[in-house]
């Protein structure tokens, strides 16, 4: 199957090493990063005969994920059926549908805080059917270990990692890349990048305005004692740091992105000796009649001068609230942070 992934990600997912500015910033671009767990699982799964010819593939997804399940399931003739909700814009559904995807919407907003949780019922009523195999991203270890070969390449393009700057969904990439990066440099920092109203380091489910990040269940997949620093980004601030990020390096790109360079671009310049890479995970394609739309930033309030420019340090998980927070976790697991609110940091 070697040909079939080169094949594959040559033509949706070339991945590139871009230096920014400061000179010790650099991101690893994507053009969709999602299709290298939709191969590595689905691979899998057809090798070790969890996946046969005519097995139906399901997955929760209002974003990437499905979109590189979808590309994957039509180079192997697969059925696939995606559980999304309303992220899941008129384009993207489209698209979904050329390349042979059944899409089920739940009635729910994107914001609802249960979101996720009404997409999960939805499928496990699906998967009564025969013949139907969850792909399960969020605690599939495949999704983990398909950054072996981004990995590789960002250490062969950009050399010593001493921080890797990484938005937070399945936790598949951030604690994935950081895997194979600490082979080669077990300092190396990660640094995590969450929104408000996720639950994946420590806050209760709530409404999230912000979407391609954060979660409102917690995945298998991520390893909380990876990180050494978790920040938590609103839209805000993600929205008008994609359009920084466009007007500083010509990279048009999606929020999670945005919110990836807002982050790693403060670390860098705060940090002058350390080489910081970030993650990009996303274009900016999804996002045209919305962040890049002027009249739909103006409606929803989403103006530059209410963006926070840097975080502010907190001492617990649930005194981040708003704007842009930042939490040293120093490499604990989830519930040692959270066991002792006053003495956490």
């Amino acid at each position: 199957m070697a040909d079939a992934l080169s094949d594959i990600i040559n033509a949706h997912s070339p991945l590139r090493i871009v230096s920014l500015s400061p000179c010790n910033l650099a991101a690893i671009d994507f053009r969709l990063m999602k299709i290298f767990p939709a191969f590595n699982i689905i691979d899998t799964g057809l090798c070790n005969g969890d996946i046969g010819p005519q097995t139906s593939i399901v997955e929760t997804s209002s974003g990437t994920m499905a979109l590189g399940l979808a590309i994957v399931c039509l180079h192997f003739r697969l059925e696939l059926h995606i559980f999304g909700d309303s992220a899941i814009d008129p384009s993207l559904k489209r698209t979904l549908e050329e390349l042979g995807t059944h899409v089920h919407l739940v009635e729910a907003t994107a914001s609802d805080a249960n979101v996720q949780l009404l997409r999960k019922q939805a499928l496990l009523k699906f998967l009564e059917r025969p013949g139907a195999t969850w792909s399960r991203q969020y605690d599939n270890p495949g999704n983990r270990f398909s950054y072996a070969r981004p990995a590789e390449e960002a250490i062969r393009q950009f050399g010593k990692i001493d921080v890797l700057v990484a938005t937070v969904g399945s936790g598949g990439s951030s604690c994935g890349l950081a895997h194979y990066c600490r082979a080669f440099f077990p300092d190396m920092k990660l640094v995590g990048i969450d929104t408000f109203g996720s639950v994946l380091f420590g806050q209760p489910a709530d409404r999230r305005e912000l979407r391609g990040l954060g979660n409102s269940i917690l995945p298998d997949n991520l390893l909380h004692e990876a990180f050494d620093e978790v920040h938590w980004v609103g839209p805000h601030e993600a929205y008008q740091a994609s359009h920084r990020l466009h007007r500083e390096t010509s990279l048009k790109r999606g929020p999670t992105s945005g919110a990836a360079y807002l982050v790693a671009k403060w670390y860098a310049e705060r940090f002058p000796k350390s080489k910081v890479l970030a993650v990009f995970p996303d274009d900016s394609s999804r996002y045209e009649h919305t962040v890049y739309d002027p009249a739909w930033m103006h409606q929803r309030g989403y103006l530059g001068e209410s963006a926070a420019i840097e975080p502010v340090s907190v001492d617990h998980p649930l005194c981040a609230n708003g704007g842009w927070c930042r939490f040293d976790w120093r490499r604990r697991s989830l519930v040692d942070v959270m066991k002792h609110p006053l003495l956490a940091s």
